[in-house]
């Protein structure tokens, strides 16, 4: 009987190649910074998560309600550098205004800093 098994070797593979091309696309990022979340990466700006290489995708974070999404980009956008930057940037400027979505240490509540 053939063994039933996962090759670890090839779990986030492509998260990882996903994480390569759009870090060399989202260069022009100011504080751009890559870390291990999930399964996958997942994109800062100075603290602030915005974008995820995660179960095969490159995905935009996005707050849909009381959920945060994670979109799937078309894989061709990490070809082009300038469009991913001008929709990166424009994902952190909804993210900046959203208070649910503040930096760690950067949330403020009605209640004040003492809840």
């Amino acid at each position: 009987m053939p063994r039933v098994g996962c090759n670890l070797r090839f779990v986030g593979q492509t998260e990882d190649e996903i994480r390569i091309d759009a870090e060399d696309a989202l260069g022009a990022i100011e504080g751009l910074e890559v870390r291990r979340v999930f399964s996958g990466w997942g994109f800062y700006q100075r603290g602030l998560l915005f974008a995820a290489a995660w179960e095969g995708e490159f995905r935009f974070r996005t707050r849909q309600g009381e959920h945060w999404v994670y979109e799937a980009v078309d894989r061709d956008l990490l070809g082009c550098p300038e469009e991913l930057v001008r929709v990166a940037r424009s994902i952190l400027a909804r993210l900046e205004t959203e208070p649910a979505a503040a930096r760690p240490g950067k949330r403020r509540s009605a209640k004040g800093p003492h809840q």
